[in-house]
């Protein structure tokens, strides 16, 4: 793990190899300043590269990453079919807002589980053998490409099968270039961090849509 973190941080430094080569190589002929030239003909493909790849990240983005609500409605409680609906998904009924909340049992296979928020705050659990919410908030993962991963969140009304919102949070791991840029390399949409307004409507899309 600290090899990682450390090649992450510093897998540029892998570049300076083959600039400080081709330069030397390059002294010896009418080349006009070397150092530049290597440098130039030694980071060009690599950023052809990164941009190459960016350009389908940014593509998912663009289809994908958006948050968008079409329609809003009102509901105290959902199913939320996800893999961590028992872990993080326990933040519906914890932050988000809903009293209740219906998910699969990882127990027993082909039931579910009702998680519902008392006045005081607790949380308790049954198993119950259908599912009564109206409204799902599906989570799934998908990789629309080697170098991208794409976390979705739609907000489906079960009753009529319309999407009532959908939102994604793509991640980018610098693609073919990864191995010399490393974590220089990698971006992700919406940016908690660069653009907080749609990364909040996307972590809230449930409660921005139901509440």
């Amino acid at each position: 793990m600290l090899v990682g973190l450390i090649w992450a941080a510093l897998a540029p430094l892998l570049l300076l190899a083959p600039i400080a080569g081709l330069a030397r190589l390059l002294r010896g002929t009418r080349v006009r300043w070397p150092a530049i030239v290597s440098t130039i003909i030694v980071l060009t493909p690599v950023l052809g590269l990164w941009l190459h790849d960016r350009a389908q990240f940014v593509g998912v983005c663009e289809g994908e990453g958006k948050p968008v609500v079409f329609r809003r409605d009102t509901a105290d409680g959902v199913y939320l079919n996800s893999g961590t609906s028992n872990s993080f998904g326990m933040r519906y009924v914890q932050e988000e807002g809903f009293t209740w909340m219906e998910a699969p049992s990882i127990y027993t296979r082909g039931s579910y589980v009702r998680y519902a928020r008392d006045t005081t705050g607790k949380i308790t659990s049954s198993e119950i053998a259908s599912l009564t919410a109206r409204f799902e908030v599906r989570e799934e993962f998908s990789q629309p490409y080697a170098h991208t991963g794409l976390s979705q969140t739609r907000v489906v009304d079960r009753q009529s099968g319309a999407v009532l919102a959908k939102g994604g949070s793509a991640n980018f791991d610098g693609g073919t270039a990864k191995w010399v840029l490393g974590a220089w390399g990698s971006l992700s949409c919406p940016s908690a961090m660069r653009s907080s307004d749609d990364w909040s409507a996307w972590y809230h899309l449930a409660k921005r849509t139901l509440r």
